[in-house]
């Protein structure tokens, strides 16, 4: 049974958002459920900024998960730009008309940051009857399932959580919970069709994916010499017969900055290039050519006119 041919009294459609803090595995949590990477990942923090749609579709249910920037706090001067306040408003309001809430830790425990995510989200639901349920990453990490005993029974103490599911986000061991979950999320879905064509995997353009695998190059090849306020901005996106041609220009804010991402000779910005015509040539199933702009631009991440310009209009609305 398809999910077109399938009636709304067997079939389970509904969405479900993610969050937590930064840089805890919901972006991976979400490409391993739709099986290809919707969601930038890195070890950077902060590395989704948008809210992204994954669309999960078998014979028996259509999930769309919500991926949300990490809710961090702005109490550090530092995360006191605009950038940063759109990106927590983006996270909390994803909250918003879903069916289900999935909170996510690691399964090395608590920290304040889990407990400012979690501040937050009790604010977004205190008036609504949404389920949220606990997802406690990583578990790939821990020696057996016992050794997350006592943190599951001091989480159940911090929220009226709907379940508590230990997952691996990785599918690094057999038993990842990742099926265990879906059975789990089908429980508190509506009884509806799908939404959603089933073979439609996310709401975004190719434009955006690729614009999101370039600035995840930057944030991997960078790592933490990175600056912040660093964006892609996509200036051409034109198929000339067999070949993708794509322009790209990466905003910073300094001049040093700049040097930062060029670097000696140019290697820096080569290898970054390198990398994302390789991931958009697998993302768009053929040849890419591809040309990289660093470009200086002050202030744009207090600019609301700019965060518009780079697609941040839905989240500023």
């Amino acid at each position: 049974m398809s999910a077109s041919s399938a009636s709304n009294e067997t079939f389970k459609f509904g969405f479900v958002t993610i969050v937590g803090k930064p840089n805890v595995g919901k972006s991976t949590l979400m490409n391993r459920i739709i099986g290809q990477k919707i969601s930038i990942t890195s070890h950077r923090p902060q590395t989704t900024r948008h809210r992204i749609l994954g669309i999960h579709t078998d014979a028996d249910k259509q999930i769309v998960f919500v991926d949300t920037p990490g809710i961090h706090s702005v109490r550090k001067k530092s995360n006191r730009r605009t950038m940063n306040k759109v990106i927590n408003k983006t996270a909390v309001t994803s909250i918003d008309g879903v069916d289900v809430v999935c909170f996510m830790i690691a399964a090395n425990g608590w920290n304040d940051a889990d407990v400012h995510a979690l501040n937050a989200l009790n604010m977004a639901v205190k008036d609504s009857k949404t389920p949220v349920i606990l997802i406690i990453n990583k578990m790939d990490k821990l020696s057996s399932i016992n050794a997350l005993l006592p943190l599951i029974a001091d989480s159940s103490t911090r929220f009226d959580f709907a379940e508590i599911v230990p997952v691996s986000a990785l599918g690094q061991r057999k038993d990842d919970g990742v099926d265990h979950l879906m059975e789990i999320l089908a429980n508190y879905l509506p009884n509806d069709v799908a939404g959603f064509d089933e073979d439609q995997i996310t709401d975004r353009s190719f434009r955006f994916l690729v614009s999101e695998l370039i600035r995840e190059q930057l944030c991997r090849r960078l790592g933490d010499e990175l600056p912040y306020a660093t964006a892609v901005q996509i200036t051409q996106f034109e198929k000339r017969g067999a070949i993708q041609h794509i322009s790209a220009d990466i905003w910073v804010e300094k001049d040093s900055h700049k040097a930062i991402v060029i670097g000696k000779g140019g290697e820096s910005l080569k290898q970054i290039g390198t990398s994302a015509r390789r991931n958009c040539e697998e993302l768009l199933e053929g040849k890419v050519f591809m040309e990289l702009f660093v470009k200086v631009r002050s202030g744009w991440a207090d600019n609301t006119r700019d965060l518009n310009q780079l697609g941040y209009d839905e989240d500023l609305a």
